[in-house]
């Protein structure tokens, strides 16, 4: 749910980006990159809209993450829960579950995880700041074995104020954990920072991931977690940010059930992004189909934040190795279009999840709609799946 504002913290100063400025650097034409033969191909997208029975959401719902059960019975969607009076976002974003029970043809509320509510920042030195902590992009995890629980959340925690939107420096990755999702979750886990950031007094995250590899050493924040537990380790992919805002997309392991991590590799770069004809890529998310493994990821440009999901198939999912082509371009596995009929809104559509077992509701991605004001916010099932010849 990315919109074009990103501030960074340097000290205890809050240095506002004015709008995210990879936007105004000369980027190539999505209109003349490997992606407009896919779109001409694939024609106009028919989606149906994915409703959960027993949601109220003032805005609506976005950010899907899906999970099924371990006999791929049951169906586990996490989302963000947009609430509040305050356009065109919140002022609250939540984390909440919903179930299906027929493979992703029908799906109904469970429970709110994470509440987003109002809060004072404290920017040292006496200074305070209002507005509101959210919760935004969750993924969700079946971590087979864990002794906390076989469940686990990771959800980027972050400072809203009216003035200055998001201040993702004043932010952090948060873990949960639980034995059932519809079960109690634990407490708050701060997990991952980035160098100093978040700034004290929240300067308190287990990790800071802009240690774990050269590549990191420059992150302000962290950004749109993508989960996939597979033969006892634990991936998890992320959007890493700095001045200019989405910069790469990387992969972390673990062996541990999370206690301690690695950095993988570097799954995307800008580099990666230009060659498609964007400015970068964002919104990852990790999955599988009958034992192929493939990541997902929203491109953007400067007209359009998120025009649609990439999927993009592991060559080793254990060295972090994407498959490219001989000139070393990543190579397409498959294109997921927005829906141009309500696509009316630089927001976009994108962020996308899937799971093997949904079906009946196949590929799931966010789609903004501003003809549906005030549910701008929507989710919606393809009925594709995953892998594509």
């Amino acid at each position: 749910m990315k919109r074009k504002l990103l501030a960074v913290a340097v000290g205890l100063a809050i240095v506002p980006a004015g709008g995210w400025l990879y936007y105004r650097i000369t980027e190539p034409n999505p209109a003349r990159g490997p992606i407009a033969p896919l779109k001409q191909a694939l024609g106009e997208a028919t989606y149906r809209r994915l409703i959960i029975a027993g949601d109220h959401s003032d805005g609506g719902i976005y950010d899907p993450s899906i999970k099924y059960s371990r006999d791929g019975g049951t169906g586990w969607l996490l989302y963000s829960s947009i609430t509040g009076d305050f356009k065109p976002v919140g002022p609250y974003v939540h984390t909440c579950l919903a179930k299906s029970t027929d493979h992703g043809a029908t799906w109904s509320y469970v429970a709110r995880i994470n509440t987003s509510a109002d809060g004072t920042l404290d920017l040292g030195e006496g200074r305070t700041l209002s507005g509101a902590w959210r919760y935004e992009v969750a993924t969700l995890v079946r971590d087979d074995g864990a002794p906390e629980g076989d469940w686990k959340l990771f959800v980027h925690k972050y400072f809203w104020n009216a003035k200055k939107d998001r201040l993702p420096a004043y932010g952090w990755i948060v873990m949960r954990t639980a034995h059932d999702p519809d079960g109690a979750w634990s407490e708050e886990i701060p997990l991952f920072g980035a160098g100093r950031n978040p700034p004290s007094p929240y300067h308190q995250t287990r990790i800071d991931l802009n240690a774990l590899s050269p590549d990191l050493k420059g992150s302000a924040a962290y950004s749109e977690p993508g989960a996939l537990a597979h033969e006892g380790v634990l991936y998890l992919s992320l959007t890493n940010l700095w001045l200019f805002g989405p910069d790469r997309i990387v992969l972390l392991r673990s062996r541990d059930h999370a206690k301690t991590w690695q950095c993988v590799s570097t799954l995307t770069t800008g580099q990666d992004a230009k060659d498609l004809g964007y400015a970068c890529l964002d919104g990852s998310s990790l999955t599988q189909d009958h034992g192929r493994f493939f990541l997902l990821a929203s491109p953007a440009s400067r007209n359009l934040m998120h025009d649609g999901t990439l999927a993009f198939e592991f060559a080793s999912l254990e060295n972090g190795l994407l498959q490219r082509d001989a000139t070393h371009k990543l190579r397409i596995a498959a294109y997921f279009p927005p829906q141009a009929s309500i696509l009316c809104s630089p927001m976009g559509a994108g962020q996308s999840d899937y799971d093997e077992n949904n079906t009946a509701g196949g590929l799931i991605m966010p789609q903004f709609n501003l003809h549906d004001y005030p549910h701008v916010f929507q989710i919606y099932s393809t009925g594709r799946m995953l892998p594509l010849p």
